[in-house]
């Protein structure tokens, strides 16, 4: 009897952090960069009064947010981080405003992304 319970204890706990991790693994598209990337995308943004971050794979909502700094963060593995108000950020999440459209960074950059929009309304 114990053993039952045991044996769907184990699967159902299974399921759940297998959720868990495949739910933030897909999450992530493009947080770490090499420099030349978080480069470009800070060119990109120069200037920018405002972002705005969509996770449309996660069935969010767009937020715009008011821009006050942006900067790279370099990582102990060499990688980079482009940081938003003091806030590490996906690129792949983020729209930047140009010619009346909000545009994907990540896409501006020629990065692959997954299920991200190139332009939202």
């Amino acid at each position: 009897m114990f053993g039952a319970i045991d044996v769907r204890y184990k699967k159902n706990l299974f399921f759940i952090f297998y959720l868990l991790f495949s739910c933030s693994v897909s999450a992530e598209q493009w947080e770490w960069l090499l420099e030349e990337q978080v480069l470009a995308a800070i060119k990109l943004t120069t200037g920018q009064k405002s972002l705005i971050k969509y996770c449309k794979p996660c069935q969010g909502k767009p937020s715009e947010i008011i821009v006050k700094k942006i900067s790279a963060e370099k990582m102990n593995d060499g990688s980079y981080r482009f940081v938003l108000n003091y806030v590490p950020q996906d690129l792949a999440y983020l729209y930047y405003f140009k010619e009346g459209q909000w545009r994907n960074i990540a896409i501006a950059l020629g990065l692959k992304t997954n299920d991200m929009d190139e332009i939202i309304d």
